[in-house]
């Protein structure tokens, strides 16, 4: 608005002045700079990486990306006045700090600490600095295992995809504090600011027969040491004013094909690809039961999968976007801007990662941190529905293609792809939340739910099984 009034205001006066002295040419001319002048400000509002996150260290040649101002003082610290934009951009700067190079490792693996999922510290080789990987930590939320494609691997085997917990200090150490309490005492506690959490999605490097674009590093996986590829990542932090996590996602570049909203009108469209795709077959047909879950058996998981909804904003058919309680358009728009700005300065192997959207909830009118805590356990298990008019911000519809891979049409999908809609959708908060009035805004994280049933003597196998109980609870009651 303010953009408008000043460009307004200046054609008038311009023109006041210039028809008084009959300068036809140089009313033109000037209408001409006007113009100029109000693309070149509207460019400067679109959604852009800024070159300062770019910046090579010249004593290491290294990219150096400052982490991103998170507290009082930043953008975030009114909630009027933050835009779509400053979450995304929150988002890749977060990740390319994470991903900074420190003596040869991304900074998440030498400054984080890998942890299991009761918040345990995995334990290191002696003077060894790897990924260690083991049982259980290849399934999915929902009791699914993703494997890849084996024509695309060096020795026409299929792979499990794995994952790896890691945490910073802040989140780690409060994570201690509260899982020891009981429940009654920490009921409106949040994390602070700064606290971050992330989830890694990895590979056997043997899976993908040229890795020359992604990150490989050591790993011992069930006790077998050999080199891992990072597939995704999930970025989760506390903002101030988002008690809930700012919930991010990132990807390598064309893991797997996309379903065709262009193309469909009244009923599904098979997906297919031309080559082959570390998660697709080229002789593969994808439809609706590619992606269903098979937590009860994951055997039967389709190893064939595909994408639904690009940076995680749902579509109908037509390729409109689905009414839901985030404008679509801006939404993607402000994504597909800051890719492409991104991968336009980037120059590292991080250039070969997108970021998939990230999705939060609207705390406006609310005071941080008390009656946000309130807030998030009014909402509970709610915290997910993103129907016009709800409190869901950002991608709707977020999802990670190796971590949510037989989820992304919500845990009660609809018969066919083409009849999604905002009631059987799912998203991060369909998982997390705060459990409603008999929880915490803390249990939002479940690492910290795994910390309070390691001090109630589960095992993770227990724990495990348990998430997976609440999934199913939750699926029946959508039913």
């Amino acid at each position: 608005m303010k953009l408008r009034r000043f460009t307004f205001l200046f054609v008038i006066g311009v023109l006041l002045i210039t028809s008084c002295k009959n300068e036809k040419k140089e009313i033109k001319k000037i209408e001409k700079e006007v113009e100029a002048y109000a693309k070149s400000e509207i460019n400067e509002l679109w959604c852009k990486a800024n070159p300062s996150w770019f910046t090579i260290d010249s004593s290491t040649g290294k990219r150096k990306t400052e982490a991103p101002r998170e507290g009082k003082s930043s953008v975030f610290g009114d909630n009027k006045t933050v835009s779509n934009c400053d979450f995304h951009q929150w988002s890749w700067q977060k990740f390319l700090w994470l991903t900074n190079d420190i003596n040869g490792k991304p900074l998440f693996m030498s400054e984080l600490i890998q942890v299991d999922s009761h918040n345990v510290p995995v334990t290191q080789p002696k003077g060894q600095d790897k990924i260690i990987l083991s049982a259980q930590e290849n399934i999915q939320a929902t009791g699914d295992i993703l494997k890849s494609n084996k024509a695309f691997s060096t020795d026409n085997t299929s792979y499990d995809v794995y994952y790896s917990i890691h945490v910073n200090d802040t989140l780690y150490n409060n994570i201690e504090k509260y899982a020891k309490m009981e429940a009654s005492k920490y009921v409106d506690a949040t994390f602070p600011v700064s606290s971050l959490e992330l989830k890694v999605a990895w590979v056997d490097a043997k899976a993908i027969k040229d890795t020359s674009s992604y990150f490989v590093t050591d790993a011992v996986i069930n006790g077998n040491e050999t080199q891992i590829a990072l597939l995704g990542m999930h970025v989760v932090g506390v903002v101030y004013n988002h008690p809930e996590f700012i919930w991010a996602t990132f990807e390598h570049d064309d893991l797997v094909p996309y379903y065709d909203w262009k193309a469909t009108t009244t009923s599904d469209v098979p997906v297919t690809s031309s080559t082959n795709k570390l998660f697709f077959n080229k002789d593969a047909t994808g439809t609706i039961d590619n992606l269903a879950s098979h937590y009860n058996d994951p055997s039967k998981d389709n190893p064939n999968v595909f994408a639904v909804n690009k940076y995680g904003v749902p579509r109908q058919a037509g390729n409109t976007f689905l009414a839901t309680s985030q404008d679509g358009k801006t939404n993607y728009d402000n994504i597909d801007k800051i890719n492409k700005s991104v991968k336009s300065q980037l120059k590292d192997i991080w250039t070969n990662y997108f970021y998939n959207g990230s999705i939060w909830i609207d705390t406006e009118g609310y005071k941080y941190p008390t009656e946000q805590a309130k807030l998030l356990n009014t909402l509970g298990n709610n915290l997910s529905n993103s129907a016009p008019g709800k409190l869901t911000r950002g991608s709707v519809a977020a999802y990670n293609i190796t971590m949510e891979t037989y989820e992304q049409l919500g845990f009660n999908p609809p018969k066919s792809i083409h009849q999604q809609s905002v009631a059987t959708m799912g998203n991060c908060f369909s998982c997390h939340s705060s459990n409603g009035t008999s929880g915490s805004p803390l249990n939002i994280s479940h690492v910290f739910n795994g910390a309070v049933d390691r001090n109630n003597k589960l095992s993770k196998k227990q724990t495990k099984q348990k998430h997976l109980n609440e999934v199913l609870d939750i699926v029946k009651k959508m039913k």
